[in-house]
């Protein structure tokens, strides 16, 4: 997906969250969001689908 697709699809889950904002940026092909709860998710331009990053090194894979 696009960088800014991405960018779109993080903000709508964050909304819905609330309270939780992010910053956005990219390097060589991947896509990074750093929540303000300390959550990163990342996404490359090649798949729907994201890592999930959270706590003391939780990892989920979702599908965005």
């Amino acid at each position: 997906m696009s960088y800014e697709d991405f960018q779109e699809k993080v903000n709508a889950i964050l909304e819905k969250a609330g309270g939780i904002t992010a910053r956005f940026f990219h390097d060589d092909g991947k896509h990074h969001a750093l929540c303000s709860d300390g959550t990163m998710i990342v996404g490359n331009s090649q798949s729907l689908k994201v890592m999930v990053r959270w706590g003391s090194g939780h990892v989920s894979h979702a599908t965005i």
